[in-house]
C-alpha cells in the first residue's frame, strides 16, 4: 500500500473532530487515578490532546504522518506535538501516568503493534494505564453488515482485532490488570455511538445506552473495543 496516497491532507481533515463521549470517558480514568500526564499516540490532528490540556492536565501527542503534525500544531500549544511512529516513541522511561491510542493499531502490521505495546510499557510509570480503542473484529455487526462494516471503509486498516487477540499481546507487552469494561460519561451533548434513528432519544435514555455499550459485559459486543491494562 502506497500510505502517502491514503493518508493526505483530505484524510486528516475529515477526522480533525473530537468525540467526546470518549474524551470525557479518558477523563474518568485520569481523575480516579489522579493522572496528569498523558501521551497520545497516533494523535492525528491533536483534537484529544487539546481536550485534556483545557481540562487541566499534561497532555502530549505524537503522529508519524506530516499532514497530521501540520493540522496537529494548528489545534495545540507549542511543544505539545511531536513527529514520531508508535513504535519509536521519542519519550524517556517512565514518562507519562497514561498512554492513549485512540483508532490507531488497526493501522499497524503485527511487528509494529508488538513494538508499540513495548514502548508504551517503557514510557509508563509504575502503575500507569494504557487505553486503546480498536474496531471489535467479533462485533456481531460485522456479521451483519458484511463488506458494509464501518472499519471495512478505512482502506488503511490493515489489522484488526478481537478481546483474546488483544489480551494475548498486551500479556506479551508485560500488561496486567487488562480490562474491557470502563465507566461512561454521562450527560454528554453528542450521540456519536447510536444509530441515527436513536439520536433523538432524551438524554437519560441516551445515557442508559452509553452504560450498556461501555461499562457492562455487553460493551465487549460492540463495534469497538475499549481495552485498558496496567503497566
Amino acid at each position: 500500500m502506497n500510505k502517502q496516497k491514503y493518508y493526505n491532507n483530505k484524510y486528516f481533515l475529515e477526522r480533525n473532530n473530537l468525540n467526546l463521549h470518549i474524551a470525557e470517558s479518558i477523563k474518568i480514568i485520569l481523575k480516579e487515578n489522579n493522572f496528569k500526564k498523558i501521551l497520545d499516540v497516533g494523535c492525528g490532528t491533536g483534537r484529544l490532546v487539546n481536550f485534556f490540556n483545557n481540562n487541566g492536565f499534561q497532555a502530549k501527542g505524537c503522529d508519524k504522518f506530516s499532514k497530521a503534525i501540520s493540522i496537529a500544531k494548528k489545534n495545540n500549544s507549542k511543544n505539545t506535538i511531536f513527529k514520531a511512529p508508535a513504535t519509536n516513541l521519542p519519550f524517556k522511561n517512565h514518562s507519562f501516568e497514561l498512554v492513549t491510542s485512540i483508532s490507531t493499531i488497526e493501522h499497524l502490521t503485527p511487528k509494529e503493534v508488538e513494538r508499540f505495546l513495548s514502548e508504551s510499557h517503557r514510557i509508563l510509570k509504575n502503575k500507569g494505564l494504557i487505553f486503546i480503542i480498536t474496531p471489535n473484529f467479533n462485533s456481531p455487526f460485522r456479521y451483519l453488515s458484511g463488506k458494509n462494516w464501518f472499519a471495512y471503509k478505512d482502506k488503511t486498516h490493515i489489522n484488526f482485532f478481537t478481546k483474546y487477540k488483544i489480551l494475548k499481546e498486551f500479556k506479551k507487552a508485560g500488561f496486567k490488570n487488562i480490562s474491557f469494561r470502563h465507566k461512561s460519561a454521562y450527560n454528554i451533548p453528542e450521540s456519536g455511538y447510536l444509530p441515527r434513528s436513536l439520536k433523538n432519544l432524551p438524554r437519560p435514555i441516551k445515557n442508559i445506552l452509553y452504560y450498556f455499550m461501555v461499562s457492562s459485559p455487553l460493551s465487549t459486543f460492540r463495534d469497538s473495543i475499549w481495552v485498558s491494562a496496567q503497566k
